[in-house]
């Protein structure tokens, strides 16, 4: 660090006020507003990408918070690809030192970094700051992405960004558990609003067999299987076999195929 990347006194106020009021984050909407906010006065920025890994599924889950309307979903499929998309060209272009990425649009300097502008520039997000952030085990576990800045990109955007990065993570980690516990208490209610009977008629709903095809396996009268199903549809809240299956898969009571 050198002494002129460290803050003056307005940027010590406003880091001050980013890192308290990050406290106050724990729904996406607080964080989108936080970042749109607070973490705007030191980095502003159009698009911010978070990429981690939550357990939820292999590999990063990648998230967008954007006030672009450039950066379309087709842009953001492009850079998720874990393959081909921004986790990958990062890793190659930041290589063991574990600094920020500054990406102006310039000339880089490497093919690695050529990759990457060329990721960055095609797919409308001008410029970008990023941040790995590595686990105890040395992997990299989460990555946050700063775009369409507007700004110079030099060393002090890069010691803001490193500054910064803890304690966004902190924040979406954060948002990220909330989400999580909210699902299980969903699922939980859910469970409680249908009996196993019901369930199991559910399951059968999903596998396309008819009212009396249910009966026969059952071995109940159609009528039985009907009145289950209004109940069904009357504890959902809604108003179709279909629209009651898809309830009851988001709701986690039947799994997705």
């Amino acid at each position: 660090m050198t002494a002129g990347q460290r803050l003056d006194l307005i940027g010590r106020e406003r880091f001050s006020e980013a890192v308290e009021s990050s406290f106050s984050v724990s729904v996406r909407p607080q964080f989108f507003v936080w970042s749109q906010a607070s973490l705007q006065s030191l980095l502003p920025h159009e698009i911010l990408i978070c990429g981690i890994v939550d357990g939820s599924r292999e590999g990063m889950v990648m998230h967008r918070f954007s006030a672009s309307r450039y950066f379309r979903q087709e842009q953001f499929d492009v850079v998720s690809d874990p393959i081909t998309g921004l986790l990958p060209k990062l890793l190659a272009a930041s290589g063991v030192s574990g600094r920020p990425v500054v990406m102006s649009p310039v000339v880089s300097p490497t093919p690695a970094d050529d990759a990457l502008h060329s990721l960055v520039s095609g797919n409308e997000m001008k410029d970008m700051l990023a941040h790995l952030v590595q686990g105890t085990r040395g992997k990299v576990e989460a990555f946050y992405v700063l775009s369409r800045t507007g700004m110079t990109l030099d060393s002090h955007a890069a010691y803001l960004m490193e500054l910064l990065v803890p304690h966004i993570h902190s924040a979406f980690l954060r948002v990220l558990a909330n989400e999580r516990q909210a699902a299980t208490s969903d699922t939980r209610r859910a469970g409680r609003l249908i009996t196993p009977r019901q369930e199991e008629i559910l399951n059968l709903i999903k596998t396309g067999k008819t009212n009396s095809e249910i009966a026969v396996v059952l071995d109940c009268s159609p009528w039985t299987i009907k009145n289950h199903i209004q109940a069904i549809l009357r504890k959902l809240n809604t108003n179709s076999r279909t629209h009651a299956i898809a309830r009851a898969m988001s709701l986690g009571i039947l799994k997705a195929d």
